[in-house]
């Protein structure tokens, strides 16, 4: 049976990439139409699959053919994490609000504006029927059945002494993905930061919403959420990015080394073609 949300509910902020004013709208869906953004730019809602994306730097981002929204994994995530079949998406401006730069806030207005199962509307979930595996130099991604779970390995691994390699097992449930998952915040190296905002990119970004990781320290507003955050962070986003296939994952356990949004993308696509 498919789920909505019972009421709508509202978050306002900063966009993390271009800086400016952001509002989302989480509203119930009556259909079994999955997540739609609704904008003023759109002339018609358009679906959050994968179909619509339009680049993967620094963030996931869809398009209509002529405007895009930015950085949408955090929002999917935390709908996709807690279990929400159907959601449309009202947004103001380029992006959605950055927030703390984590799932949470998404999160936390979904889990208040309460879930409602949709009758006679049946849910068509993604499973596998034997293992799939997809490498691309140092990074992997493997999947097989697993009975009556959804359960992800993912490590993040990178060459700095504060960083390192961290590894993050994890049951998908809205409960664990609430506590566990959720509040991992986005964050970024010092180094790059330069580059990063030459690009266009990051502009609305501070130690209200991200992490930054300089060069003998870790700069995070109330310190670090969790010893392994940043390996955290790359499964919400994993979550996100996976939930454009379409379709809730269901008895199936996933591995994922080095992941970034190409990647998971890729992997989402590999997943839905071999899809029961």
């Amino acid at each position: 049976m498919r789920t909505t949300i019972k009421s709508s509910t509202t978050i306002e902020g900063i966009g993390l990439h271009k800086g400016k004013p952001a509002r989302v709208t989480f509203l119930p869906a009556a259909g079994a139409t999955g997540y739609r953004f609704l904008s003023p730019l759109f002339a018609e809602p358009i679906p959050a699959t994968l179909d619509r994306i339009a680049g993967t730097a620094r963030g996931t981002n869809i398009s209509d053919g002529k405007n895009n929204i930015y950085t949408v994994e955090h929002l999917l995530s935390a709908a996709a994490g807690l279990g929400i079949d159907d959601l449309d998406i009202e947004i103001t401006g380029e992006e959605p609000p950055a927030a703390d730069g984590s799932a949470l806030p998404f999160a936390t207005a979904l889990h208040k504006a309460g879930l409602t199962e949709k009758q006679e509307q049946e849910r068509k979930p993604l499973s596998i029927g034997g293992q799939l595996e997809m490498a691309k130099g140092d990074i992997r991604f493997l999947a097989r059945p697993m009975k009556d779970c959804v359960f992800i390995k993912l490590t993040y691994d990178y060459p700095h002494k504060l960083v390192g390699r961290q590894t993050v097992e994890f049951m998908l449930s809205p409960e664990e993905y609430l506590v566990r998952v959720a509040p991992a915040r986005t964050f970024g190296f010092s180094h790059e930061l330069e580059a990063l905002k030459k690009a266009g990119l990051g502009l609305g970004g501070s130690l209200d919403n991200a992490v930054v990781i300089a060069e003998g320290e870790i700069l995070a507003k109330g310190g670090l959420r969790y010893p392994d955050e940043f390996a955290r962070h790359k499964l919400l986003d994993l979550i996100g990015d996976l939930a454009l296939a379409g379709r809730p994952l269901k008895d199936i356990y996933i591995e994922a080394e080095r992941p970034g949004h190409a990647a998971n993308v890729n992997f989402a696509k590999l997943l839905l073609e071999k899809a029961l």
